[in-house]
């Protein structure tokens, strides 16, 4: 047989065509592909739907648990009791300041108060009142022996070690301090007591509800009401107690004050007798008086002089005019004669000449009586300035001895006011203690009444029946709790199993972790009823017939020119269904009239004979190491149009005969009359046959099988196909699970509605 020329359209511009197809848009390098490994919602709701039995089985397991645990436990009863808490607006000492008096009991918020309150219904001491009035501690005692370890204290070793140390802080903290039998009972009844019982506030209210649980209804109800009237016993004890411990204190508080009331009182009276301090009433006092009199005489005396002083100045201006001299009868009889004497002179002297002796004797007459005129007036003058001057000196002195009088008064008033100061403390202390001790009489009264009268601020709303009914354990509460854990641990276990599995399971995650076209989704079938290649090849309307229809068409469409002549299929690993689909595919391009040659290439592990029900005696392995003619190898098939070369003998190299020129003369177009030719290709991983196959085919199709090729292979894998320029042209995902139909593929395709509708006849 003569070489067969090369095929003159190389596998690589081959691809290149194919790279501009929308189908192919994927095919690039592998620098220019970024994988999306993200994980999106849809992922999420997938997983959750391909897990749901392990969600489902962790959940009913939780919830029969949870079943199993509930009904295993002893029933408890639930007794309630209400009651309402108000505020007390009692106050032990209490002073008139001017402020508001305001209800608030205890000085502190209302919150505070019932906070307060709150915890007084959980505190040790009611427990243990509680348990005396109920004599739990006698019905749950323990026979105490009389051996030396429970009445001598356990001596015990301490070692130095670190080991040592170690282990005795363990065994300190594990063991109590205290050995006696008794009080550990006791301890264990009020713990268990007080676990019992639940304080549970009413909002917005007053109101608080106290519930109490415990296995014996009876007791349950008992506990309730008994904690609620030893709670209001404790209280009026301590109102009690309170009014009892002030009284005694507002008492000798009373008997301290009087004391000092009286000392106080003593002091202020010495201090008066002391300093001889006499008080007309609380404002007034005789040194007061006699200082504001002196001042008053004083203003007095000076008004008398200032008026006598001015008469004398006046007199003394005004002395000739002054009216004592003009009213005088004497200087006025004198001066008439005086005026008698000097007319009568007048009229002589128009007679006589002055020396006459009758006009001398005139003359002598009118000077004797202007010289007692004179005499007189200075009489008169100087009895009217006596007068006036003995005025203006009375008048003086009375004013100075006044004004010293006055000056001795304010003297005195000044040194009454210096000892006012110790006056005015001593009487300050007085009133201070006379203040404080009708106040503590008072006090002392209204805590005597009010001790008598037993009020309470706390009431009995409601009290705590007999319960019909257990409250815990709930089953329907148990069951969704254990049907929530299980729900979380299912999901839990299925995003853990999700994770492992690094596998991919759904077809738009072909695309987005290899980069490759997805050209066929081939679904899991059932192979019950007949098997896989029977459903592929023979049954028309079954799915897996469609899935493989439908790739052979987007085949056809993968390339300007059809598709492609030759094809390769592989995979990362063995039994990802690369066999069956090539099988099929085979078949279904040859149902289309053409002639489709398949070949399997695994010369490691062939298994395309099996389903033809032949042998490979003889077959590619012969044809690449001899130079015998393909149509010797070459099988017909029950398919019309449809031929086949098994892998043959078994060779010890099977990449060495790939490597040589007889694959090339296989897949001539002008040595062989085939219109396509299909070759199922070994796994790519760990063997370098695939690669080989693929690099002489027009194109290679990567078979992947769902939830169970792991991406890292498929990465692996497509790496060593980049390196040695082969890009796939697509990928096909194999055995996808029906359910997938939920996302959008289909499992289930339409036909046309009755099961002896007749197919088709194949064209020959």
């Amino acid at each position: 047989m003569t070489p067969i020329e090369p095929n003159p359209q190389e596998p690589g511009s081959a691809l290149a065509v194919r790279q501009s197809n929308a189908l192919s848009t994927h095919v690039l390098t592998t620098t220019a592909v970024e994988l999306d490994d993200s994980l999106h919602l849809r992922d999420l709701l997938r997983i959750v739907y391909k897990r749901k039995w392990w969600i489902l089985s962790a959940a009913l397991l939780m919830l029969g648990g949870a079943w199993f645990n509930t009904l295993m436990q002893t029933p408890i009863y639930r007794a309630t009791s209400t009651i309402q808490i108000e505020r007390n607006a009692a106050r032990i000492v209490e002073y008139k300041d001017g402020g508001n008096n305001t209800n608030d009991s205890y000085g502190y918020d209302s919150r505070e108060f019932l906070n307060s309150q709150y915890e007084l219904l959980r505190s040790k001491a009611l427990a243990e009142r509680v348990m005396e009035n109920l004599r739990l501690d006698l019905d749950n005692k323990r026979a105490v022996s009389r051996s030396p370890e429970l009445t001598a204290p356990e001596t015990v070793i301490e070692r130095s070690d670190l080991f040592g140390r170690i282990t005795d802080t363990l065994r300190k903290r594990r063991e109590p301090s205290v050995k006696d039998a008794q009080l550990l009972d006791r301890e264990s009844v009020v713990g268990s007591l007080r676990g019992s019982v639940t304080v549970e506030p009413v909002r917005n209210s007053l109101l608080v509800r106290l519930h109490a649980d415990n296995s014996d209804p009876n007791l349950a109800s008992r506990i309730a009401n008994t904690w609620v009237q030893t709670y209001i016993s404790n209280n009026l004890e301590r109102r009690f107690e309170a009014s009892s411990y002030a009284k005694t204190f507002l008492e000798q508080q009373l008997a301290k004050t009087k004391e000092r009331l009286e000392e106080s009182e003593l002091q202020l009276n010495r201090y008066t007798r002391e300093k001889q301090i006499v008080n007309v009433d609380e404002k007034t006092s005789l040194t007061g008086q006699n200082f504001v009199e002196f001042n008053n005489a004083l203003a007095k005396a000076q008004q008398e002089r200032i008026r006598a002083e001015a008469n004398y100045e006046e007199i003394k201006r005004n002395l000739a005019s002054s009216k004592e001299l003009l009213d005088n009868k004497s200087i006025g009889i004198f001066k008439e004669n005086k005026a008698k004497l000097e007319a009568e002179y007048q009229d002589q002297l128009k007679i006589y000449k002055p020396g006459f002796p009758k006009m001398q004797q005139l003359q002598g007459q009118i000077e004797e009586i202007e010289r007692r005129i004179q005499i007189e007036t200075k009489t008169v003058t100087a009895s009217i300035l006596g007068t006036a001057s003995a005025a203006f000196e009375s008048a003086k002195s009375q004013e100075t001895q006044l004004k010293a009088r006055a000056d001795a008064a304010k003297r005195t008033v000044l040194d009454v006011q210096d000892q006012g100061i110790r006056l005015n403390i001593l009487k300050r202390e007085v009133d201070t203690n006379r203040e404080i001790y009708n106040g503590l009489l008072q006090r002392l009264k209204e805590v005597g009444v009010a001790g008598g009268v037993g009020t309470n601020n706390v009431s009995i709303v409601d009290k705590a029946d007999v319960p019909l009914f257990p409250f815990k354990p709930d089953l329907f509460r148990s069951s969704m709790i254990g049907l929530l854990l299980g729900l979380m641990a299912g999901l839990a276990l299925a995003f853990i199993l999700e994770y492992m599995d690094d596998s991919i399971k759904f077809p738009d995650e072909v695309e987005r972790f290899t980069g490759m076209a997805l050209l066929g989704i081939v679904p899991k079938v059932n192979t019950r009823s007949s098997s896989v290649i029977a459903q592929a090849t023979k049954d028309p309307r079954s799915a897996l017939a469609e899935a493989y229809r439908s790739l052979r068409t987007a085949l056809q469409f993968s390339t300007s020119r059809g598709a492609p002549r030759t094809i390769a299929l592989t995979s990362c690993t063995k039994n990802e269904g690369k066999s069956t689909s090539a099988f099929s595919l085979a078949v279904a391009l040859s149902q289309m009239g053409k002639k489709v040659l398949l070949v399997d290439g695994d010369m490691r592990n062939p298994t395309l004979h099996q389903m033809f029900k032949t042998d490979h005696t003889v077959g590619l392995s012969n044809l690449l190491s001899s130079d015998i003619d393909p149509i010797a190898v070459t099988k017909t098939t029950e398919f019309a149009g449809l031929y086949f070369i098994s892998a043959g003998p078994l060779p010890p190299n099977p990449a060495e005969l790939l490597s040589g020129m007889s694959l090339g003369k296989l897949l001539n177009p002008s040595a062989s009359g085939f219109d396509h030719i299909v070759i199922d290709a070994p796994p790519l991983l760990g063997i370098a046959d695939a690669v080989i196959l693929c690099k002489h085919v027009d194109a290679s199709v990567f078979v992947v099988e769902s939830s169970r090729t792991r991406k890292a292979s498929i990465r692996n894998a497509l790496k060593r196909l980049h390196q040695a320029g082969v890009h796939p042209l697509g990928a096909i995902l194999t055995k996808v699970p029906g359910a997938l139909s939920a996302y959008g593929y289909e499992a289930d395709y339409y036909y046309y509605g009755g099961a002896d509708v007749t197919a088709l006849p194949t064209k020959a």
